[in-house]
């Protein structure tokens, strides 16, 4: 076998990537979550949708990871009960009565938030979208005078073109 291929059996899975693999065998889906630190906010996002339901994967930015979390397994016990999720779609069964809407992430961002996603698919690009929440006068981060500031990046926007914050500075 080439040096550069490796097969499903000589994988050198991290207790991260066999927990969510068990997750996905359980549930349908995992959410993966990295908490906020010093280089910017938290995000979480899904594995296995696609996998178990054909359905794009998930991600949410800016809150607690345990509320994003909550977040994300509310929308995919929707999408396993046939409520699927699209692009530009609003939702108001995800976020306490708070309306929320999804947008696709640019395949630009895919390498820098969504290693793990990419590990269990092996085969970029992978379909995305963005779950975005309203500011407190429920604006979304594309509406006039929304009060957030990056706490939601612009993921529609590829990456090069997204304006410089905490979320163009992470690697890829």
């Amino acid at each position: 076998m080439p040096d550069s291929c490796q097969c499903v059996v000589c994988l050198e899975l991290d207790s991260g990537d066999r927990r969510t693999i068990e997750h996905i065998n359980e549930y349908g889906w995992s959410v993966v979550m990295i908490p906020e630190d010093d280089a910017g906010p938290g995000w979480a996002f899904t594995v296995g949708l696609r996998h178990s339901f054909d359905s794009p994967e998930i991600a949410m930015f800016g809150l607690d990871v345990e509320l994003m979390r909550s977040c994300l397994n509310t929308l995919g016990a929707e999408i396993a009960a046939g409520h699927l999720a699209r692009a530009d779609q609003r939702r108001d069964d995800v976020l306490e009565e708070r309306l929320v809407m999804l947008k696709t992430i640019d395949a630009s961002w895919h390498s820098t938030l969504f290693g793990t996603a990419l590990r269990f698919y092996q085969c970029p690009p992978l379909p995305f979208l963005q779950l975005f929440w309203p500011d407190g006068q429920n604006r979304f981060p594309w509406d006039e005078g929304y009060t957030l500031g990056e706490l939601q990046p612009s993921l529609w926007i590829p990456k090069a073109e997204h304006p410089a914050g905490s979320w163009t500075q992470l690697p890829s």
